[in-house]
């Protein structure tokens, strides 16, 4: 009797033996190689196509290859050569689950902006209906645990189970490839990101994970992609450390973009960016840092989009002497306030250093050789009224202002005079009145009411000499002379239309007197000319002449595109 219980029992597991042997080794696999392109067709409205699949049910270990998911023309739009799942058999007995490995190699992905603004990809997500919304406000009493530990509320009000024990060794990715089109501008714009190498470790669903990432790849055939990452997602709140870096980026695959929004073609340049980001405490500490070596415009080229901004005089003003431009824009923020959002931060921060640099490129120059930013005094030199003679401390500024321009060789200055229509007009008048008198002085012993009232005879005549005179007349032959004189030294100087020919003059001589001083304390006079006279506004008592900055080599083409632009208004002077 035993031998016939032990005999049964034997078959009895013989036959489960070889029964899990043809499921692990035969069922298994023909189910999903029937199944995943049979579901997956139906499930994402695309062919699907696999080549093979294995399953090793004393390994535990599963193999697909040539997985492809089709288009409408029979192109690849998501595929790879093959992907390997190895997981732990024996670590269910300590009741957690482990996988070994995941591994994916050979991953296509070819990705289409299309015109509308639609990623071919989208068309492989299936379309769901939206559950309506039932907020996240749990039944009174609820909780549940969160990965770390934290409680959470549950409709129930009774402790949720914590998540199942789910180890992942290593994900390794290889030999991946991403292929972008852009079809929404033109010409159109593609790239390629290829041999992309991927490995994740120490990927658990236990609260103290700590999660690594690696990640390599080539950007079209040269630019070297690094990523490394360290993350505690179950951490709250979440602590994060990422770096990133691309070397050696020719810039000219940038072209259709570049010409889009600028309207001119790219000749040259390389890029290397490198970005560090820190996530500790809810505070989001970041860094970004560029650096543009041999970046040149060529041609212009058509373009409804192309902004009206100087990015000519934009490059000059960053490159520095060796033709490098270098840029860092740290960024901070407090991930605990309920209005943060990271892209329109970052924008943000990118908006306002490139509108600063072309709205107020001295004031770029002044920051970078250590001035307090925002200052724009660099971009003018002040005179006393009716003067075109430097005063000391303007003297000093163009010193500085040489230095900076040193700094950005391609960079050239246009000198123009200044004027302000009352100030000046002022001055000059009193000048003038001032020389008269003393020319009357010299040959005449008359006191000084007469002399000034001779000049205001000869300005406005007789008759209105007798209208003023009268008013100040205390008896027959005797008059208020202090008062007189002030009146009639304030007429000559204030009546009267001011002179447009004569301060441009001024303005003329004050252009010369900064170019010439410009030249003495050494500057290039290949990068200096004179403009025009403009008329300008007075400030705390001094006339500022203004500066503007173009493009060296430029200067013909700034002239009939755009006016140039002085120092402190919308920079439109180069492209």
């Amino acid at each position: 009797m035993l031998k016939k219980i032990l005999s049964v029992t034997g078959k009895i597991i013989v036959g489960l033996f070889l029964f899990y042997l043809l499921a692990g080794f035969v069922l298994v696999p023909l189910a999903l190689w029937w199944g995943i392109p049979s579901q997956g067709t139906k499930l994402l409205k695309h062919p699907v196509q696999v080549q093979s699949v294995y399953f090793n049910p004393f390994l535990w270990r599963l193999d697909i290859s040539g997985l492809r998911i089709l288009d409408a023309d029979h192109q690849v739009l998501v595929g790879f050569d093959k992907f390997t799942a190895d997981a732990s058999f024996l670590s269910l007995f300590g009741k957690a689950y482990r996988v070994e490995s995941l591994r994916l190699d050979g991953l296509k992905v070819n990705a289409v902006l299309l015109p509308g603004n639609k990623i071919n990809l989208l068309e492989l997500v299936p379309a769901a209906e939206v559950a309506p919304a039932t907020g996240n406000k749990p039944a009174a009493g609820g909780t549940v645990t969160s990965p770390s530990g934290e409680p959470v509320a549950t409709a129930q009000g009774v402790p949720a189970r914590p998540l199942p024990v789910l180890v992942v060794d290593e994900i390794v990715l290889s030999r991946g490839s991403v292929h972008f089109t852009d079809q929404t501008i033109s010409p159109k714009f593609s790239t390629v990101l290829d041999q992309i190498e991927v490995r994740v470790t120490g990927l658990s669903t236990r609260p103290d994970c700590q999660a690594r990432v690696d990640f390599q790849a080539v950007l079209d055939g040269k630019g070297a992609v690094k990523n490394e990452l360290m993350v505690r997602p179950f951490v709250v709140p979440l602590e994060l450390e990422t770096t990133f870096s691309l070397d050696g980026y020719a810039m000219t695959v940038l072209t259709p973009y570049i010409g889009k929004y600028t309207g001119r073609a790219l000749q040259d340049g390389r890029l290397e960016f490198n970005m560090t980001y820190r996530i500790a405490g809810n505070r989001l500490t970041a860094s970004h840092k560029v650096l543009i070596q041999r970046f040149e415009f060529g041609g212009k080229v058509p373009s409804k989009d192309a902004l009206p901004l100087p990015f000519g005089l934009a490059v000059a003003l960053l490159e520095d002497p060796q033709g490098r431009i270098n840029i860092n824009l740290p960024v901070t923020g407090d991930l605990s306030k309920p209005d943060f959002r990271y892209w329109p931060l970052v924008g943000q921060v990118v908006r306002n250093f490139f509108m600063g640099l072309v709205t107020k490129p001295f004031a770029f120059l002044a920051s970078a050789l250590g001035a307090d930013s925002g200052t724009d005094e660099l971009g003018y030199v002040r005179f006393q009224p009716g003067q075109s003679v430097l005063l000391d401390a303007e003297k000093e500024k163009l010193k500085t202002l040489i230095k900076g321009l040193a700094e950005h060789p391609r960079l050239m200055l246009e000198v123009n005079g200044g004027y302000d229509d009352t100030l000046d007009w002022k001055a000059i008048k009193t000048d003038v009145l001032e020389r008269d008198f003393k020319e009357l002085r010299k040959d005449s012993t008359r006191p000084d009411s007469a002399l000034y009232q001779m000049l205001y005879q000869r300005r406005f005549g007789l008759r209105d000499l007798w209208d003023i005179t009268k008013k100040f007349k205390v008896k027959e032959g005797e008059y208020k002379d202090a008062d007189l004189v002030t009146e009639l030294k304030r007429r000559l100087i204030e009546e009267g239309a001011a002179d447009r020919k004569a301060l441009e003059a001024l303005a003329q001589e004050r252009a010369k007197a900064i170019y010439e001083q410009l030249l003495a304390d050494g500057m290039d006079r290949g990068r200096i000319r004179l403009g025009t006279a403009r008329p300008s506004q007075a400030s705390m008592g001094l006339v500022p002449s203004e500066f503007t900055l173009t493009v060296f080599g430029q200067e013909e083409e700034t002239a009939k595109s755009e006016q140039p632009v002085p120092a402190g208004q919308s920079a439109a002077a180069s492209k």
